[in-house]
């Protein structure tokens, strides 16, 4: 009788039973590989269509298709109506040519915002009086090109004057205690425009 009831488990049966048992987690199995393709599908998706978000983009001209590469500082200076003062100051010192020329500089361009600041009778003086002209122009001027990146690496940066500048980013990019709005791409260097003038 014993022998009987083994001899009914015949190699059919043993399939349909392993079938059975193991179905679920081929299942499973499947399951997961074609839930794992199309979640690396949507990633792939995800990578070509993201648009990566940068904290410091708009400080970047070169990333900015209106930006005025083909200009020279000098140019771009007179062409800006927020540099209406510091174009005043360039002419006062006599310094249209270094703006102009071949040798690369970063100028720290205070705006017009920046210029309104300043006590009226200072700015008078500062006009009329081309030693005062020549130093102010200096204390803007860093040799070089210093683009919005490097300065972001560094602590401090010196001027043709001299002076030595701390620069920090307590929450925005900031060269003493001024600010820096946008930073414009020219020929033979870099603008990078503040919301002080550095004294």
């Amino acid at each position: 009788m014993a022998k009987d009831t083994v001899n009914t488990f015949n190699p059919l049966t043993t399939v349909l039973m392993l079938g059975a048992a193991l179905g679920p987690l081929a299942a499973l199995s499947l399951g997961s590989k074609y839930a794992d393709e199309e979640t690396l599908e949507r990633a792939r998706a995800g990578l070509v269509n993201a648009k990566p978000s940068d904290l410091y983009a708009h400080y970047d001209s070169t990333r900015d298709p209106s930006a005025v590469a083909d200009k020279t500082i000098a140019e771009i200076t007179a062409g800006a109506g927020i540099f209406r003062e510091l174009q005043a100051a360039i002419k006062a010192a006599g310094a249209e040519a270094m703006l102009s020329g071949q040798t690369p500089i970063t100028v720290l361009a205070p705006s017009s915002e920046a210029f309104a600041k300043l006590a009226p009778e200072q700015k008078a003086a500062l006009m009329r009086d081309k030693e005062a002209s020549s130093q102010f122009v200096a204390s803007h001027i860093v040799p070089g090109v210093v683009s919005t990146t490097e300065l972001m690496q560094k602590q401090s940066i010196s001027t043709l004057s001299g002076q030595s500048l701390p620069v920090s980013m307590p929450g925005q990019l900031q060269i003493g205690d001024a600010k820096v709005a946008k930073t414009i791409a020219a020929e033979n260097g870099i603008v990078h425009v503040i919301d002080s003038v550095l004294l």
